[in-house]
Formats: structure tokens, C-alpha cells, sequence
């Protein structure tokens, strides 16, 4: 403190010698204060006016009904597999759900011609546009689903908020359509998964309640302009002391009517990794989130073949990236070649 006064005295002695007055210098003073404190103001002023208008966040929807039963209810079915996986094992070590939506069928594609050749999985998509507007929204969804038979298509608008209530989806289908699953791995359409990794995880987190990449001590985003943007108004506390990335966590089968169930209980959030893993899973039901980075919501900073032999999943890639990825993962498939690596040296500082 005393450095800053003894360098203001300094200047203003430069500046305002003593020899022109007390008033002089007062003067002075006030005007430059005056005008440091006009600047602040015009930049602040200026930098609001430059700000792109604020993203549509659809959240209103929340201010009049956050029961999740209430949406469940209202929702049906409109396109769905005739028989999965589970009409036809008795025990299903895992099932795949991921969140898409109706235009990405590249990101569809790229899992199809990939990774879900090895692990049964399905596509979960609400619509567009409103539901009024049903068949010119669900031409091309009805056809790709009628030759892959790993759609289904909610009657509900397919939109980020709606994430929460998708999840949702996901957990009454696997309930309805395939209680067999001994796990439900629910993902994203621009994740890659690496099969053989899978199982492994599979079996050294058997019998745990959630498994996915444990984020701890983090706090909401309250800037609107931010993806994740979560008002006061719909989620009081700013600490969220522990959730799993839904970019991709396991659920133990035994599990699922539990959290479906009691998820009715408690008000939705738009976060719904949030919302399942922390504000039902961990605080409603006491269940364990085990931390596996192995279920990453990252991806590596070099695309390697040892280094996605050390995931079970990532994150954040395009179509043709997951193609690209999938052909290193082929290469080390059911080798020895990289578990030299991936045992000794491979940790998260790979990952960006």
C-alpha cells in the first residue's frame, strides 16, 4: 500500500510541482481520478454493447414443471427395435445407450461401422421440431432405423436442456426392453468406445453401483452464455462436491428402477449427470461413484494406437476421427504390444 502512495506522490510532485499550490494540485488530482473512473465506465459500457445477444437457453420450461414423471408420462414411444440383445440372452454383460439426434447421422455411422459391431447398441433421439410436425421431421429416422434397428425416437423436442429427460428415457427403455443387462453404459454420439478395454473395466469394477470419470468439487455455471448454464433458480447450491462426466458412466443393472424410481421424487436439473449421478444416485440413494479415468470425457493430445488402447472410452471426436481412432485401437486388438505402456506409463497427463 505505502509503495502505491509513495509512487502516486512521486508523480504528482513531477507532475504538479509544490510551487503551484494546494488548490493546483487538489485540482489535479480530482480531475485524473475523474477521468480514470470515466474510462472504467466507458469500457465496461463498451465492452457490454460489443457482447453477441445471449444464447436461447430453453430452460422456461423448468419454471413450470421440473417433475420428471409429468414429462415421462406425456412422452411416448414412436419407432423402437422389434427385439434387442436381451430378447435373446439371458444375461447381457452390458448395454450401450447413446444420446444422438435426428440429423447426426454421420456420428451414427461412424459408431456403427465401428465399435458397436462388438457391444450391443442403440440410439436414443427425441424430434426436431414440435411434435405436430411428426412425419415431415421422422422420414430419414424411419427409414435408417427400419435398416438398422437400433433407433428409438421419443416424441419429445431433441434439444441440449433436454439431456436430463433423455437420460430419463434411456433408464425407463433398459428397465422395459432389457433387464438382463448386468451393466448400462450411457454415452454420447462423439465418443469412441475401445471395446476390449471395456471388458476390462467391466471386470475389475464388477459388482460397483456407478463407474464413469469422477468430477469433485466443482462449482455451476452461472454465466449465461456457458453451455452448461444452470440459473439459481433451478439449482440453488453452487458446490457440487462429487458427479460422474456424462460423456459416458457405467450403471449397475440392479440399479436402474432404484434410480428411475427416485429420480420422480426430486426435481430435474438440466445437467443431467448432475442430476442422476449426484443429486439422486449419491445424495438420494447413498450409492458409491467410483472414479475410473479409463471413462474419460478427454481425449489424447496424440491419437496413437497406445494411446486409446489405455481407454475404455473418449470423448469429443469428430466422425472421422472415431473412424481414425478405431483403425489404431484394430491394430493392438487382442496383442500384447502396447500393454507394456498402458500398465507402466500411460496416466491422464495424455489426455486434453
Amino acid at each position: 500500500m505505502w509503495d502505491i502512495e509513495l509512487i502516486i506522490l512521486f508523480f504528482l510532485n513531477l507532475l504538479v510541482p509544490r510551487k503551484k499550490g494546494i488548490m493546483v494540485r487538489i485540482a489535479f488530482v480530482i480531475l485524473t481520478l475523474s477521468s480514470l473512473i470515466l474510462a472504467c465506465l466507458l469500457a465496461k459500457i463498451t465492452s457490454i454493447a460489443l457482447l453477441p445477444p445471449l444464447p436461447t437457453q430453453c430452460l422456461d420450461h423448468f419454471r413450470q414443471n421440473r417433475s420428471l414423471k409429468s414429462y415421462l408420462d406425456s412422452i411416448d414411444v414412436l419407432i423402437q427395435p422389434s427385439s434387442t440383445v436381451c430378447s435373446e440372452q439371458k444375461d447381457v454383460p452390458l448395454v450401450v445407450l447413446v444420446t444422438s439426434s435426428p440429423n447426426r447421422f454421420e456420428q451414427r455411422e461412424a459408431i456403427r461401422s465401428t465399435w458397436a459391431k462388438y457391444v450391443p447398441t442403440y440410439f436414443i433421439l427425441g424430434l426436431n421440431g414440435p411434435v405436430e410436425d411428426l412425419m415431415s421431421d421422422m422420414v430419414e429416422n424411419y427409414v435408417e432405423a427400419k435398416m438398422y434397428s437400433d433407433i428409438i425416437i421419443y416424441s419429445f423436442q431433441d434439444h441440449y436442456q433436454n439431456l436430463t429427460l433423455k437420460t430419463a428415457l434411456m433408464l425407463k427403455w433398459t428397465l422395459e426392453h432389457c433387464p438382463s443387462a448386468l451393466m448400462l453404459f450411457k454415452t454420447d454420439d462423439d465418443v469412441i468406445v475401445n471395446p476390449w478395454m471395456m471388458k476390462r473395466v467391466l471386470k475389475e469394477t464388477a459388482g460397483k453401483d456407478l463407474v464413469g470419470y469422477r468430477k469433485v468439487n466443482n462449482y455451476l455455471h452461472r454465466d449465461q452464455y456457458s453451455k452448461w448454464y444452470t440459473p439459481r433458480w433451478l439449482q440453488r447450491e453452487d458446490f457440487v462436491p462429487e458427479y460422474l462426466s456424462g460423456t459416458g458412466y457405467l450403471v449397475n443393472g440392479k440399479h436402474i428402477e432404484k434410480i428411475l424410481n427416485t429420480a420422480l421424487e426430486v426435481p430435474m436439473i438440466n445437467l443431467e449427470d448432475v442430476y442422476f449421478t449426484y443429486l439422486v444416485a449419491k445424495l438420494k440413494l447413498g450409492l458409491t461413484l467410483t472414479h475410473d479415468y479409463r471413462l474419460s470425457p478427454y481425449k489424447p493430445w496424440i491419437g496413437e494406437d497406445c494411446m486409446y488402447s489405455g481407454l475404455a472410452s473418449a470423448h469429443s471426436l469428430t466422425p472421422q476421427e472415431i473412424l481414425k481412432a478405431w483403425a489404431a485401437i484394430e491394430v493392438v486388438a487382442n496383442t500384447t504390444r502396447c500393454e507394456t505402456f498402458v500398465n507402466n506409463f500411460w496416466n491422464e497427463w495424455f489426455l486434453y
